[in-house]
């Protein structure tokens, strides 16, 4: 393997991966028998998603279709590159450093913006925020550097990157994304609503997904020690989905524990004692076996009692408005950085944001998160994402897939939360497309979609001149401000 780096020399890279992809390429059909069967519709592509449409879908597009074979190369040789990149053994000999160390909480430093809005009572949102460039007086941060050492973070138990994949069905309900997310060296979450509602089809994914992880093209060349790491280090990073509720959530648990998933997300959007009676439960029966994330925290008295029950990290953040709409719909203040700004100093364990933080990394970083809750920013419309190479296309030739919320209209259908009358109960999320150009640049392939965030991390600590997420925490007084309206405009593209 060429040394990493090398990772921008393009001759050297792209041989490299024509040469290890060769003997798969030889015959592609076989190479792409897998992803095949990832692009189906959902009758047939069990235990994943497969392309599920919906009467609340509200698409219009002329047909479905199968990207071309030699297109499907030509993005799985890109998507192959970064998955190398990621687990360069360079890369992975730094994952070993965070790993051995101990977790440093964000500590309390000074900022008098944050500290007047908690006084007086202002619900402020991440777009109200902003954080400015410091760091003149130390020296030059190397953004390749920076991206050897991952940016890795103890998230839980183990290192792993700050990126999260979430607990959306129409993104992270196949193999193919979940074993990918988690070859970035990023925790994912196997779903639980839609199809997944149902525990045997929850394990069976899972199941799949430790094949398709042993499988793996990255894999092929490494001594037999760098393959135990690396399978055993992707495995830790797949996380089961459960319920707010002790008796629900341990029978799913149980199930996925036999299965060999030992990382569990206790997940509930409303606030509730379900949560820490769960967090609690589990403890009981795994004792300190288990890893244990739980959310969505709603105050700061929660996150202690969580932290005290034994939970490894917790979850803050509710969607505001784009494609979550429990704020509009419950009234409520969409002010997690207000929440996460208190947990200094009270809680000792990681906190993962969702609820917009993947628009505004470098601000979500600083008020306190050690890890970003991402969805279609990285999986959505991609190779990987339910459906596979199958896509819808529209009357201009885009190529897109479904894509719904949580507990959008769509997916209370796939969960069967309907009324009579097939109407839905409870809807808190839009439905809407996920383009497979997501971005103008790059291929559809999550590890490249995850490569673009990562830069944004590492820019963050770049522009404060910082080498650590431990050293962007640790600035004092914080950088954080408050944007005004025209400042909001100049910094997006206009």
């Amino acid at each position: 393997m060429p040394s990493f780096s090398s990772f921008r020399d393009v001759k050297l890279w792209e041989s490299f991966i024509k040469n290890k992809l060769a003997p798969y390429e030889e015959n592609v059909s076989d190479y792409l028998k897998y992803w095949f069967t990832e692009s189906r519709d959902s009758t047939d592509a069990y235990p994943s998603q497969g392309m599920l449409l919906t009467p609340f879908d509200y698409l219009e597009y002329v047909q479905k279709g199968v990207l071309p074979p030699q297109r499907m190369v030509e993005i799985l040789r890109v998507r192959q590159y970064f998955l190398e990149i990621f687990n360069h053994p360079e890369r992975i000999k730094e994952l070993k450093k965070v790993d051995k160390a101990d977790f440093v909480p964000p500590p309390l430093v000074k900022n008098s913006v944050m500290d007047r809005l908690i006084s007086e009572e202002v619900a402020a949102s991440v777009s109200d925020l902003g954080i400015a460039v410091v760091g003149s007086q130390q020296a030059r941060v190397a953004r390749s550097k920076r991206f050897k050492a991952g940016p890795f973070v103890k998230l839980g138990k183990r290192a792993r990157s700050l990126l999260v994949g979430s607990a959306m069905p129409d993104v992270f309900g196949s193999v193919s994304s979940i074993s990918t997310m988690a070859q970035c060296l990023s925790l994912v979450c196997v779903p639980r609503n839609g199809p997944f509602s149902e525990i045997k089809r929850q394990v069976d994914l899972v199941k799949e997904v430790w094949h398709a992880l042993q499988k793996s093209e990255v894999l092929a060349e490494k001594s037999v020690t760098e393959r135990k790491f690396l399978l055993n280090h992707w495995q830790g990073n797949v996380m089961g989905t459960l319920e707010a509720d002790p008796t629900k959530a341990i029978a799913r648990a149980r199930a996925l524990y036999k299965a060999g998933v030992k990382v569990f997300r206790v997940y509930s959007p409303e606030p509730g004692t379900g949560t820490l009676k769960t967090v609690k439960r589990l403890r009981k029966e795994w004792s300190n076996e288990l890893e244990i994330f739980a959310g969505q925290v709603v105050d700061v008295r929660q996150a202690r009692q969580l932290e005290e029950a034994g939970a490894d990290a917790l979850y803050v953040g509710i969607g505001g408005g784009g494609r979550c709409i429990t704020g509009v719909r419950s009234g409520s203040v969409i002010d997690w950085p207000i929440l996460l700004w208190k947990m200094r100093g009270e809680v000792s364990i990681p906190i993962v944001v969702e609820g917009g933080a993947s628009d505004h990394i470098a601000t979500t970083l600083a008020l306190g998160a050690s890890g970003i809750g991402v969805s279609r920013s990285v999986a959505g419309g991609t190779i990987e994402s339910p459906g596979g190479m199958l896509y819808c296309i529209d009357k201009q030739g885009n190529y897109f897939k479904p894509y719904g919320g949580e507990a959008s209209a769509r997916t209370k259908y796939l969960d069967k939360k309907m009324l009579p009358f097939d109407l839905p109960s409870f809807v808190e999320g839009e439905v809407s497309r996920a383009d497979m150009a997501h971005l103008s640049y790059g291929e559809p392939t999550i590890p490249y979609n995850t490569f673009n965030l990562i830069e944004d991390v590492i820019l963050s600590y770049v522009f404060r001149g910082v080498g650590s997420l431990e050293e962007l925490h640790q600035i004092n007084p914080s950088p954080i401000r408050i944007k005004s309206m025209e400042g909001s405009s100049v910094q997006e593209t206009h």
